[in-house]
């Protein structure tokens, strides 16, 4: 039943990053050499003017943004991770379960691990913008 559960949930998320993948289309390419020229030589003035060309509001929220996917990814990995564990736990032996509670102990671990680096990054980066 474990083996059954496992590969739908594998199926899915493959049928799911295939969708995801085929649907972006995104292409940035200039028609032409002239304008493949035009936009070099706009490059390379641009770092001639003394303008800033980063902006601080684009970078936080930037950052805003990775931070916001990480968290997603690390509580997504951990509650799969969790199910699959608990799904074990239930369905097994007596002995097994033994086994299944001391692969728990890497796995708080790395919730610890995963979540306090969240924790002092976010920390950091509020400190070091008040500065």
């Amino acid at each position: 039943m474990l083996k059954q559960l496992l590969k739908i949930i594998f199926i899915i998320i493959t049928i799911f990053l295939v969708f995801s993948f085929s649907t972006y289309s995104k292409v940035n390419a200039a028609s032409t050499l002239d304008d493949v020229l035009s936009k070099g030589e706009d490059f390379l003035n641009a770092a001639d003017e003394d303008t800033n060309t980063i902006d601080e509001g684009d970078l936080q929220e930037l950052s805003g943004f990775i931070s916001g996917v990480l968290l997603s990814i690390a509580i997504g990995v951990t509650i799969i991770s969790g199910v699959i564990l608990g799904i074990k736990f239930v369905t097994q032996s007596i002995e097994d379960k033994a086994k299944i509670k001391e692969s728990m102990v890497p796995w708080v671990i790395g919730i610890l691990i995963s979540f306090g680096a969240f924790t002092i990054w976010e920390i950091a980066v509020n400190v070091f913008q008040n500065l």
